[in-house]
């Protein structure tokens, strides 16, 4: 299989620069933690935002495909919808999908950080645990700068 030419970004990356510390892709390595949420008496409780970028390697951008430059998902059958997605809006979280959609960017992703946020929450009938079932995925076309 090939390399990706588009990755995610944790650690407070910097919208525009190529800071952050790439997650892990596949190995469980280096994921994206959600931190701590106390399971509620009733309904939900929702950890924090946390911060992500996505950008291409050095020479390579996205190519508007379907109407958009990337998709963004939780991929898990049975947890996908224990998580949300919000595009960025001047270093805070915009308007956030619903539980479980993608994240669509409308603009290209080039070689520096695109920012976007994630978080994560619990059910009242959830045990603590570390679950480590769920993935993040991006889909997108990539080209070389020409």
């Amino acid at each position: 299989m090939a390399e990706s030419k588009i990755k995610i970004y944790k650690n407070n990356p910097t919208a525009g620069g190529t800071d952050g510390t790439l997650v892990s892709s596949g190995t469980g390595l280096d994921p994206i933690e959600s931190g701590a949420i106390k399971v509620p008496e009733s309904g939900y409780a929702e950890g924090n935002w946390i911060k992500l970028a996505v950008r291409c390697d050095p020479g390579y951008e996205t190519v508007e495909d379907s109407s958009r430059h990337a998709r963004i998902s939780i991929v898990d059958s049975a947890k996908v919808t224990m998580w949300q997605l919000a595009p960025d809006n001047s270093g805070q979280p915009g308007t956030a999908e619903d539980w479980g959609e993608p994240l669509d960017f409308l603009t290209k992703i080039g070689a520096t950080n695109t920012i976007f946020w994630a978080r994560a929450r619990v059910a009242h009938t959830e045990e603590p645990a570390n679950d480590e079932s769920v993935h993040i995925q991006i889909a997108a076309t990539i080209g070389a700068i020409s």
